[in-house]
């Protein structure tokens, strides 16, 4: 009987089928693909364009649930990864919007377009890769072109991340420490403010136990109410005073922005809109004093048609009185609104008070931009104002700055580097002399959990220039 000689390379066809089958599942595997149906494919398209109406309309956690539905129809579209991601990188979750935007790209291949590079330095920005994030500004520089490489900013993040790199390059080291976990929480806690010597904290925060228990639909949030802690020394921590501000918290949005250093006056941005209260228009300026016997707040809007409009005013600051030779005091308060969305986001606008009548608002010119203006605090005497912008040189979101008053001017906005600021938003910057601290509000990595939180600075061994005593 004669022996079949094969060749060396010859396989039976169920070995070869097996090998194909084994190969093409190492490569699906490998490049997190598989088979998907025609039907599944086109109800993802329609499911990107479902979320992307959302996500316009401000709807943002329901966009993303949207797109995660798009992906599970069609896991190789690097639209439906490229959307997800977006919509992670807005709500903050950003280690998930890494991982997705990754995909995306590994999907696209020369696909690609500007935005996917746009959104992967973004969130490299965000997650303090500052090399990766400049390299995909570059290349969506290049993809887009001068004309709508403006209207992305790509230029100024691409300076952001020069700014960053220099900061880096000179050793500089952020000086923030976050409040204890009896303040922060996986929620937003932000705009803290000190008073009685430190011993007493307020901020606002976006909490389950909101009063009223109203969550934002648009980013399924809660809305805000103010909060109250004081300090005990035999814990040495915060001890949070659950009930106190119930009386001053209405069912809307409420956020306390000044407190006097006595702890006797103070300013609110109160917006009761979207609630079944409706006692205000939208987001209204209110101000209130302290009882001396009871310490209980006396609460009224501020009755000046230059204050509160029909758009947004809120988070507003004063100076102390200034009295003149005939015992007429001035005080001058500072303020952001939305009265000019047409030309620009939001601004700084200020008003003078003089005896206890309000003049007419006007808009800072010198330290608006075409951009967002936010959170200003002005010393008591009038000379330094500090503000958060997202338009100015800066390292990356919001920046806290400064600036000097000189014979009534403000001059240049001055960018207080990375010792305060980070490649985040950065908001609610107050100084406290008395204190040699400042507070700060920003986003913090807890365990891979990425929220807004309240921050102290001690300024003890910094050299800006507010800090130095006149001699």
């Amino acid at each position: 009987m004669s022996k079949t000689i094969r060749p060396k390379n010859y396989l039976s066809y169920s070995n070869k089928l097996i090998l194909f089958c084994f190969t093409f599942f190492i490569q699906m595997h490998v490049l997190g693909q598989s088979k998907v149906g025609f039907f599944d494919k086109i109800m993802c398209k329609k499911l990107i364009g479902s979320g992307n109406e959302l996500f316009y309309a401000g709807r943002t956690s329901e966009a993303m649930f949207t797109f995660k539905r798009a992906k599970m129809k069609n896991p190789n579209s690097w639209k439906a990864n490229y959307h997800l991601a977006m919509s992670q990188f807005y709500l903050k979750s950003y280690l998930s919007a890494e991982e997705n935007i990754v995909s995306a790209l590994k999907l696209a291949g020369d696909k690609g377009d500007g935005e996917l590079y746009y959104m992967l330095g973004r969130i490299n920005h965000t997650l303090n890769k500052i090399d990766s994030a400049k390299t995909y500004y570059v290349k969506s520089r290049e993809i887009f072109g001068k004309r709508f490489s403006k209207d992305y900013d790509l230029d100024i993040l691409i300076q952001q991340c020069d700014f960053v790199k220099n900061e880096n390059k000179n050793g500089i080291v952020n000086l923030r420490k976050p409040f204890s976990r009896k303040i922060n929480s996986k929620y937003e806690e932000y705009g803290a403010i000190l008073v009685y010597g430190g011993k007493r904290l307020y901020f606002t925060a976006r909490q389950p136990e909101t009063t009223g228990n109203n969550m934002n639909p648009d980013d399924q949030k809660f809305f805000e109410d103010m909060y109250m802690a004081d300090w005990d020394d035999k814990s040495n921590n915060w001890v949070l005073n659950t009930e106190w501000m119930e009386d001053y918290n209405t069912e809307g949005f409420d956020a306390l922005n000044f407190i006097s250093r006595n702890g006797m006056y103070g300013l609110i941005t109160v917006n009761t809109s979207a609630s079944s209260e409706k006692t205000t228009s939208s987001s209204e300026i209110y101000e209130f004093e302290v009882d001396e016997e009871d310490s209980s707040w006396y609460v009224d809007p501020i009755i000046n048609e230059t204050i509160n409009t029909s758009y947004f005013e809120g988070a507003a600051t004063i100076t102390d009185s200034l009295f003149d030779e005939d015992e007429s005091y001035t005080q001058t308060m500072y303020f952001i609104t939305d009265r000019k969305g047409d030309r620009s986001l939001t601004d700084i606008y200020s008003i003078q008070r003089i005896d206890d009548r309000w003049g007419i608002a006007k808009s800072e010119t010198s330290l608006n931009t075409l951009g967002r203006e936010t959170t200003p605090f002005v010393t008591g005497d009038g000379k330094y104002l500090f503000f958060s912008s997202d338009a100015l040189p800066g390292m990356g979101g919001y920046d806290v700055y400064y600036c000097e008053n000189t014979n009534g001017t403000w001059g240049a906005p001055i960018n207080m580097g990375a010792e305060i600021n980070t490649v985040n938003d950065d908001t609610h910057f107050q100084y406290y002399p008395e204190l040699n601290k400042g507070v700060i509000s920003g986003i913090y990595n807890f365990d891979g959990y990425f929220s807004y939180d309240v921050f102290e600075i001690n300024l003890e061994n910094t050299n800006f220039p507010f800090l130095k005593k006149d001699e």
